[in-house]
């Protein structure tokens, strides 16, 4: 059409292709704008009784039509049909116009396609990376907690078994030796030293004993601490059930899923109470946190919260979440027979 225009050096036709410029940039700067390709179709059509080569006009305008997929642009087509000024050649430009637009509108849109497919991959994976971060960074912690449980369990069982089995039997012995004052002198030296000894031992076994204790919260304490350290407002912790059937890796995750509620109620929300229920069964255990300071969000829950989920699943539980007029959040993971036996073990 520029072509044409420069041929015939008409000043209508100058003013019309500026026109279809203007237009055509107009639409690629706002995509909404696209139903005004139906002013560019009457302007070729009215410019047309002026200057014919206006319906070269219309070549370009099915193009982009079609390219945008407003298909309405195809009646404009058929104008000059009826005006008796429709010949193959000029019909063959139409379809070849019309037909251009519409490969380059199906190319754009499988380009879109892969430019989704990858982004949704890349985030899968990044959101994988945050994962697995997020599991080495659990490890230490798992460790450090199955340290605690352990020296907490030995110095439980040397405290409540063998030392009072010791302590019973060094009182014994400080009884039987106000009967043999009798004895001989040589035995006598002999059962007081044996005796001076098993006092030290059992010193000895108080101090190992008490050293052992660690002050690690660990369990329900480490819940509750963290609890108490939330800076908004009090929060109410509730334990229900036998907690000491809860192994060391599902304690890990329940202080995560805690941690992380509280972290997003400080940064995201200002609640007026917080709520911490902790139920124990023999089979399962279930954590609900909930908070009136919920916003809802339009970008849905973080990566935070996604990694808490699929450490749940990984471990066989559920992680569950309610953003309406309150934030609540629910945990439940399961506890297997032999880790029960374990424990009681």
């Amino acid at each position: 059409m520029l072509a044409l225009w420069l041929t015939e050096s008409d000043t209508t036709g100058f003013f019309l292709f500026l026109f279809l410029l203007v237009m055509s940039l107009l639409r690629w700067r706002f995509p909404k704008l696209g139903a005004t390709v139906m002013l560019d179709c009457a302007a070729c059509i009215l410019t047309f009784f002026v200057w014919p080569y206006a319906l070269y006009g219309l070549i370009l305008i099915l193009f982009e039509g079609m390219y945008r997929r407003f298909y309405f642009v195809l009646l404009a087509g058929h104008v000059f049909y009826f005006m008796d000024y429709f010949d193959l050649s000029y019909a063959l430009l139409l379809a070849f116009g019309a037909l251009s637009g519409v490969f380059l509108s199906g190319w754009r849109k499988e380009q879109g396609q892969k430019l989704t497919i990858r982004d949704e991959e890349a985030g899968k994976y990044y959101e994988l990376e945050h994962l697995q971060s997020d599991l080495v960074a659990t490890i230490p912690q798992i460790e450090r907690m199955t340290v605690v449980a352990e020296r907490a369990r030995i110095a439980r069982d040397i405290h409540d078994n063998a030392g009072h089995e010791i302590v019973a039997a060094y009182i014994t012995f400080q009884t039987a030796r106000d009967m043999l004052d009798g004895a001989d002198t040589d035995a006598l030296e002999l059962y007081d030293a044996a005796l001076a000894r098993l006092n030290s031992g059992v010193n000895k076994i108080r101090e190992t004993a008490h050293n052992l204790q660690t002050v690690t919260t660990l369990g329900v304490e480490s819940l509750l601490e963290i609890c108490e350290k939330f800076p908004v407002c009090p929060v109410n912790f509730s334990v229900y059930g036998d907690t000491s059937r809860i192994p060391i890796y599902v304690w890990s995750m329940l202080e995560s899923c805690l941690n992380e509620s509280l972290t997003n109620a400080t940064r995201h929300a200002r609640p007026s109470y917080v709520s911490v229920e902790l139920d124990a069964t023999q089979h399962l255990v279930r954590l609900c946190i909930e908070n009136d300071g919920a916003k809802k969000s339009k970008g849905g829950m973080g990566s935070g919260l996604r990694n808490l989920r699929h450490r749940a699943i990984a471990i066989g539980g559920t992680f569950s979440m309610d953003m309406g007029e309150k934030f609540r959040m629910i945990c439940v993971i399961p506890i297997k027979e032999e880790e029960n036996e374990s424990i009681n073990s």
